[in-house]
């Protein structure tokens, strides 16, 4: 009958069991994820609700205020249009009355009269609409603004007087706004700043300036409701903010005003931090204990497992010699002897495909060079020809700085760029005389013979580019698709100044070779056309290099730009 757990049979099995029955770990984090996350939640939405009362309630603050002074503009209203007592019949007696009051000025205007100031400074007349007449005529205030250059806006409160059409007579008074916004600081908590806007956006009291963005966004939301909630980001952390809106068209016919709510996260979720900090310092003392206890245990899997990991480095970085010695006694030590049958192994097939490698790239470069031979014996003037292009473009290339996988496509372009000559006979290679049109369209057909010889050979598809464009021109005069400047690849702009170089310093059976200075001079002279200007002057400094290591005896041989084509 087989065991019941035969893991338990191994050592390191029981270890591990062992390793996982201590470690609560990951069930403890959870537990104080969840919490924390409900706990987060919940506390999110009192501190919305808590916000929405807050906002809510000043704005019923706000509107109770001036239910108040309405009140007061009201009893005023009757004392003017009763008219009998004698107390109130001089303006100078009026101050006293209202003094430290939610006023700070009255004024008494009559149609085509001078308005009369009872007391504080002149207000100005209400706005004159067909609406505002009949607010004033049902006997309700009625609440108008006055904003003023860089300063403070006036809140103006007018009133019919009793028994007078407020046509004829009015009464305006000038709300003291150091009551009202008391009241707005008495109604705000801890802690919360508080705004207080007009419809257009202009702050009408702040106990601290909101940054302009999150006006911004203020506007935004008051377009999609009466009330609205949502969180700011900013540099010194996240700003809570709760808008709702004060009514006060209905009573006073004034424009509704906003109310803005605001509060830092971290003083709103403070309770949150302290229990968060609580929570997880109980959390890591368990984990600590935990951990203690299974020390001993965890180590003695953790450095077999170390042991093995180094050795597996070593191996990958191609040290196949690394040996591993674990002695743990029990599957670990199993495990380190075979790792290393392995690495001994894999050394002896690792330098047995090596050198397969090698031989192959070596057999793979010799055929292409027993084959570029191939195309050059097509005609005794051409012996060679496509290894000195291959020597002088890789030179090239490294002088540009070419990455190695580049300047190998160099090398296998330059060995394979003439192969599509295999199909020219050599009657026009070898003719002394000039090519007829029909003989130099067959010349100019070489480059795209050779990629299409070239294309069934996956290996060889980089080079494509090399051999179909070595004898496009910079200036876009060349074959066979008449590209230019960066379209052509820079592989095949080197080649073709190689390509170009070689023949001009080599015998021809139509010309003999150019002297090196005739040669240095006609590239100079065709870089921007012919050649890129950049691989021109890369050949220069090799040139010069040259000369200094090999002085003015050394000599090149060239040709024509006509002859050039034929190259």
């Amino acid at each position: 009958m087989p065991p019941v757990f035969p893991h338990l049979r191994s050592s390191f099995g029981r270890r591990i069991l062992l390793l996982f029955a201590l470690c609560i770990v990951v069930p403890g984090a959870i537990f104080g994820y969840l919490s924390f996350r409900q706990v987060e939640g919940k506390f999110q939405q009192e501190t919305m609700r808590r916000m929405r009362l807050q906002s809510r309630g000043i704005g019923m603050s706000i509107h109770g205020g001036f239910s108040s002074i309405e009140t007061e503009v009201e009893f005023l209203a009757g004392i003017l249009g009763d008219g009998a007592n004698p107390v109130f019949r001089r303006s100078s007696e009026w101050g006293w009355l209202f003094q430290d009051r939610p006023l700070l000025g009255a004024t008494r205007l009559r149609h085509g009269s001078r308005a009369e100031a009872l007391f504080g400074n002149p207000c100005p007349p209400p706005p004159q609409s067909d609406a505002a007449r009949r607010h004033l005529a049902s006997g309700q205030g009625l609440l108008y603004l006055q904003q003023n250059a860089g300063g403070s806006p006036r809140f103006f409160l007018a009133h019919a007087i009793r028994g007078k059409s407020p046509e004829r007579e009015l009464l305006v008074c000038e709300v003291n706004p150091d009551y009202l916004w008391g009241r707005v600081r008495e109604a705000a908590p801890p802690v919360t700043e508080v705004a207080v806007l007009s419809p257009d956006g202009t702050s009408l009291f702040q106990t601290r300036s909101l940054p302009v963005a999150v006006l911004g966004r203020v506007e935004q939301e008051r377009r999609k409701g009466s009330a609205a909630y949502f969180e700011w980001e900013q540099g010194s952390g996240t700003l809570l903010v709760d808008l709702a809106t004060v009514f006060l068209k209905p009573v006073f016919l004034a424009d509704d005003w906003i109310v803005v709510v605001s509060q830092p996260r971290s003083e709103a979720f403070a309770a949150v931090k302290r229990f968060t900090r609580a929570l997880f310092l109980t959390i890591g003392l368990i984990v600590l204990t935990a951990g203690l206890f299974a020390h001993v245990q965890i180590r003695r899997s953790v450095v077999p497992l170390a042991v093995l990991k180094e050795g597996t480095r070593r191996i990958s970085g191609g040290n196949f010699d690394s040996r591993v010695e674990i002695g743990s006694g029990d599957e670990f030590e199993d495990l380190a002897r075979s790792f290393n049958a392995m690495a001994d192994h894999l050394g002896r097939e690792f330098r047995i495909q090596a050198r397969l490698i090698e031989e192959l790239a070596q057999n793979e470069l010799g055929t292409l060079t027993a084959l570029a031979r191939a195309v050059d014996s097509n005609s005794p003037w051409t012996a060679g020809h496509s290894e000195r292009v291959t020597d002088l473009a890789m030179e090239l290339g490294r002088e540009l700085g070419l990455p190695p996988d580049e300047i190998d496509q160099l090398h296998r372009g330059g060995l394979l760029h003439d192969i599509g000559k295999i199909g020219v006979p050599p009657t026009i290679l070898d003719k002394p005389g000039k090519l007829t049109e029909e003989e130099f369209a067959v010349i100019r057909r070489h480059p795209s013979k050779g990629a299409e010889i070239l294309e069934p050979i996956p290996n060889l598809r980089q080079v494509i580019p090399i051999v179909l464009q070595h004898h496009e021109r910079f200036d876009g005069k060349g074959y066979p698709n008449g590209l230019k400047e960066e379209s052509i690849s820079l592989q095949a702009r080197i080649l073709a100044l190689a390509d170009v170089v070689d023949a001009l310093i080599s015998d021809r059976p139509y010309r003999p070779g150019w002297s090196r200075e005739k040669v240095l001079v006609y590239t100079r002279e065709n870089a921007g056309q012919q050649f890129d200007p950049e691989v021109v002057e890369a050949f220069f400094r090799i040139e010069a290099r040259r000369s200094v290591d090999a002085p003015a005896e050394t000599e090149f041989t060239g040709r024509s730009l006509e002859s050039t084509i034929r190259a």
